[in-house]
């Protein structure tokens, strides 16, 4: 059976998870490259961080507050009065600058813009069109305070990812307002949906709406650079770590109903779907000396690694019975979903799948 070799990894790394959790192995993505949809469960580690977001008042029961949380951090962005007005529309110098700190280091570059000489953001701006992510208007104007459109935005973060010396990974984007989507900015928009970090919601992309801060805040997390912990740290990390869910939950085993581990970029993310938990998880990793501040977060999430591992092995079962074709699946933690990546997929697949489960998995052809 196609099957018989994908349950066989999983199983193992089930085992292995549960009883060798001093020995796991650390899944370093280049989250660009990766597919960011793909911490798979054969290189997965029950994972973790604690980022707050004091000041912010206003993301509380934001949708993205994860990303919000983890850009406020690590000083990405800044709230106003104590607030981050994420459905507020983001403009052109505000993205600007999010990138422009995301990458760091300092610019000597310059720009003759008339409109941008003596902003807050003319650093930023001139970061962001030296590097050929950003550039400016046929009248030598940079519009900064103009608000940005879902279908720049997507050029602007493909932009990014070129920088970054991530290769183009795109897939056809079948959506129902595809008629809308300029042809300059095609190319990026099916990029970022191949990599399952910018989509439509019911089939629209919404090109020329705008974008929100929230929202572009949420893509940009999710296309965060290589870490620059070594793999020894990352281990070692790992060890404490799953050593303090053991005093939580009694067992790893235990854990795995509730919660489940990935990296993204340098943090190991914990996540527990009990909010009791949760709290007794970040007093245990707060008070562990062992562990750096902002190196670990716990977070809410859907699913434990057990139902992550259920439903892998149910849409494998599915797309084998309706295509005779093998496939393997992969955990996208970031947008909570099972990732199927398969040679192909016909229709009546799509919609046996999207019965059976919904948006709690997707397909991507490689």
């Amino acid at each position: 059976m196609f099957l018989q070799s994908a349950y066989a990894k999983i199983n193992k790394i089930t085992t292995f998870f549960l009883l060798q959790m001093g020995a796991l192995n650390m899944n370093y993505r280049n989250i660009a490259v990766a597919a960011l949809c793909a911490v798979t469960l054969s290189g997965a580690a029950f994972a973790a961080e604690t980022t707050t977001s004091k000041g912010l008042t206003d993301i509380n029961d934001y949708w993205g507050k994860t990303a919000v949380e983890s850009f406020y951090s690590r000083q990405y962005i800044s709230g106003i009065d104590g607030k981050f007005h994420p459905n507020d529309d983001i403009t052109r110098e505000g993205v600007a600058s999010i990138i422009d700190k995301m990458i760091g280091g300092e610019t000597t570059a310059t720009v003759d813009f008339k409109d941008v000489k003596g902003r807050w953001s003319e650093k930023a701006v001139a970061s962001m069109v030296d590097k050929q992510i950003m550039k400016g208007y046929g009248d030598d104007s940079f519009k900064p305070e103009k608000d940005v459109t879902r279908q720049e935005f997507a050029v602007i973060a493909y932009n990014y990812l070129n920088y970054k010396g991530a290769p183009a990974e795109t897939s056809a984007v079948e959506y129902k307002d595809a008629k809308d989507i300029a042809p300059w900015a095609k190319k990026a928009v099916d990029m970022l949906n191949a990599l399952g970090v910018m989509k439509g919601s019911d089939g629209l992309f919404l090109p020329n709406k705008n974008i929100t801060r929230g929202e572009a805040v949420n893509v940009l997390y999710r296309l965060q650079a290589e870490p620059v912990v070594s793999k020894n740290q990352g281990a070692e990390l790992q060890k404490v770590v799953l050593s303090d869910i053991t005093k939580v939950y009694g067992s790893v085993k235990k854990f795995a109903d509730d919660g489940n581990l990935y990296w993204n970029g340098n943090t190991l993310y914990v996540t527990a779907k009990t909010a009791a938990n949760r709290n007794k998880l970040e007093d245990s990793f707060k008070a562990d000396s062992r562990i750096a501040e902002s190196s670990v977060v716990v977070v809410n999430n859907k699913y434990s690694f057990n139902e992550y591992k259920k439903i892998q092995e149910d849409a494998l079962k599915l797309y084998e019975k309706t295509e005779k074709a093998e496939g393997t699946a992969a955990v996208d933690y970031l947008n909570e979903q099972v990732v199927l990546k398969v040679p192909s997929v016909s229709k009546e697949t799509k919609k046996a799948l999207e019965k059976a489960f919904g948006a709690k998995v997707r397909t991507r052809i490689v």
